[in-house]
């Protein structure tokens, strides 16, 4: 750890970003807040971002979110004087200084503002290095080192993705775990003709499950879940309890249709309430509630109400559901008939067998539509196996005069 800061800002970011599976919050909160009372503004800078949600702070950490507090301590620190904070604000995307200039003194023009969190990154400062990291990977720092746009060209963005590279990699080599996603990119996107560099990436994204980011824990457990399900269950346990619910999405997989355990509905749903409970607009847990109260099975009975109220809420981000969806409206299973809307939905994945089934149904006979037996049934060929279709396909007859309902 460097000695560049106020001790009690190292300590809070030691504490806070640099050990976030470990680190004592209460304490690094109540340094910034002594720091802060006294008009230290790099304190008011990292004080800020524990007000700003689990994007910019771990949610182990079970701080309060508000905006509104946030916001005045990157005020405080820039008129503090924080470089720091300067350069941090003006990154944070919407914010806008009540004093209208993030540059203020003693600092007279970014150049200055620049030098001088290069020098605390050059000094081995992980944020420093993070926050000049991540200026060069995303080309702010053309605008902040006043380049003219003429002058600006590939070799030039390659030097800078090169020098984010140096300084992301110290940040992870710290253990700061912020650096790890853009650090991925620049391994795995190509952007800029740099070289792709798949191995480092997937080291990269090891490290980030192993320093507690659940994005990373509920990736890798996805694909080791074909191949050794106990593990890939603790890496979406582990993910669960770092703040990623999309890890009960995965971990009630595990027990629902083809799962890697026997079948347990009712626990599955279990798992997926949780998460519900704690991000009713992730799409995967409304999705597969919906297609658990669709489908049942075992003991566990169909709710078409429940399944119609979790795809409604699904279908808003996701067309995963639109099929069974569309499904319950053509049938009027826990919703009223619609035959309009379950033709929209349908529609969104035509090659799915209830779409199809359902887009058969409503061509045959005229559900809200004319009536075109020939282009339902060209829906209805396609899926051969499916038993309704053929009963559907039982009441139509092919004549020289074209198709005819023969009943």
């Amino acid at each position: 750890m460097s000695n560049v800061l106020d001790e009690r800002v190292e300590y809070a970011v030691k504490q806070l970003w640099l050990d976030p599976l470990n680190g004592n919050g209460d304490e690094a909160k109540r340094k910034l807040e002594e720091a802060v009372a006294e008009g230290n503004g790099d304190a008011c800078f990292f004080l800020a971002r524990c007000y700003f949600g689990e994007c910019f702070v771990s949610p182990r950490f079970g701080f309060e979110e508000n905006d509104d507090k946030g916001e005045d301590l990157l005020n405080r620190s820039i008129e503090a004087g924080s470089a720091i904070g300067m350069l941090g604000a003006k990154r944070l995307g919407g914010f806008k200084p009540r004093s209208g200039s993030f540059v203020h003194s003693p600092y007279n023009s970014w150049s200055e503002i620049w030098e001088t969190v290069n020098g605390y990154a050059d000094k081995g400062q992980a944020f420093c290095q993070y926050l000049v990291g991540n200026a060069l990977y995303y080309g702010d720092c053309i605008e902040i080192l006043g380049i003219p746009e003429d002058n600006v060209d590939l070799p030039m963005l390659q030097k800078f993705q090169n020098q984010a590279i140096t300084y992301l990699e110290g940040c992870v080599e710290q253990g700061l775990y912020l650096a790890v996603g853009n650090l991925i990119d620049i391994y795995t996107s190509g952007d800029y003709g740099m070289p792709v560099n798949e191995k480092r990436a997937k080291e990269l994204e090891k490290i980030g499950a192993d320093l507690g980011m659940g994005f990373y824990e509920n990736k890798l457990g996805k694909e080791l879940v074909g191949t050794d399900p106990e593990q890939a269950k603790k890496y979406f346990e582990r993910a669960i309890s770092h703040g990623e619910t999309s890890g009960y999405v995965q971990l009630a997989k595990m027990y629902m249709y083809d799962g890697q355990y026997p079948m347990d509905l009712r626990k599955a749903v279990s798992i997926l309430m949780e998460g519900y409970e704690k991000n009713p607009d992730n799409f995967g847990l409304t999705n597969n509630l919906g297609h658990i109260y669709f489908q049942g099975g075992d003991d566990f009975e169909p709710d078409y109400e429940k399944a119609v109220m979790y795809f409604e809420q699904a279908v808003k981000e996701s067309d995963w559901c639109s099929d069974m969806l569309g499904t319950c409206y053509l049938n009027g299973l826990g919703t009223p008939v619609n035959y309009e809307k379950a033709r929209e939905l349908f529609m969104k994945y035509t090659g799915e067998e209830l779409s199809r089934l359902g887009l058969g149904k409503i061509y045959c006979y005229g559900l809200g539509v004319k009536q075109d037996i020939k282009k339902g049934m060209e829906y209805l060929d396609k899926i051969p196996e499916n038993k309704e279709a053929q009963e559907v396909k039982s009441h139509f007859k092919k004549s020289l005069f074209g198709w005819k309902q023969i009943e």
